[in-house]
């Protein structure tokens, strides 16, 4: 292979990973514990930027729509007016419903999240931010969530208005999440994680 056939293959193959990373799948680094126990500090994972949407690289502009959060996903966003960094959070709630936080538990609509100790009781796992334990919201898969109730103040009730929706960290306790910054706005979603490592 000459000199300028490798280099029209190395062009070609640099465009090709820059449209993948553009629409299909990106990769970011955990930079916090407000997602512990299920994504840890330093733990790499990729979103798939074509969960919900086809959008302008580089823009919150929607091509195409796909489909909306649901209840239990994690997902990577931005803020409105902070478009430079990324967030990863569950999403506990959607547009039309209400969020309350009492005790450490979560109420979506009234209604109590479903939460049990891993069993044995003793698998419990105490952390430096609290005790692990499951919780599901309104039958959605079960995860896990790290809770130190005396440090989680009660919260809500609030409305999450229409085309939002509202994420906490898993570690309830130590994040930084929709009970500082309130709903985000869908368009603010940049993709559903779908692994981590």
């Amino acid at each position: 292979m000459n000199r300028k056939s490798m280099i029209n293959l190395f062009l070609i193959a640099t465009g090709v990973a820059l449209l993948f990373r553009a629409f299909v799948i990106e990769d970011y680094r955990i930079a916090s514990n407000s997602m512990f126990p299920n994504l840890e500090t330093g733990k790499m994972i990729f979103v798939s930027k074509s969960s919900f949407s086809l959008k302008l690289p580089f823009s919150s502009y929607e091509i195409i729509k796909f489909s909306s959060p649901k209840r239990s996903d994690i997902v990577a966003f931005s803020l409105p007016g902070k478009n430079q960094r990324t967030y990863v959070k569950r999403v506990v709630a959607i547009a039309g419903d209400r969020v309350e936080l009492k005790n450490g538990d979560l109420y979506i609509n009234g209604e109590l999240s479903k939460y049990s100790d891993e069993a044995p009781a003793s698998r419990l796992v105490a952390s430096a931010s609290g005790m692990v334990k499951s919780e599901q919201i309104l039958g959605h898969e079960p995860h896990k969530v790290t809770v130190d109730k005396d440090k989680l103040p009660n919260y809500g009730p609030v409305d999450v208005p229409p085309n939002h929706f509202f994420a906490l960290g898993d570690n309830r306790s130590d994040s930084i999440d929709s009970r500082s910054w309130g709903p985000v706005p869908y368009s603010n979603l940049k993709g559903r994680v779908v692994t981590s490592f």
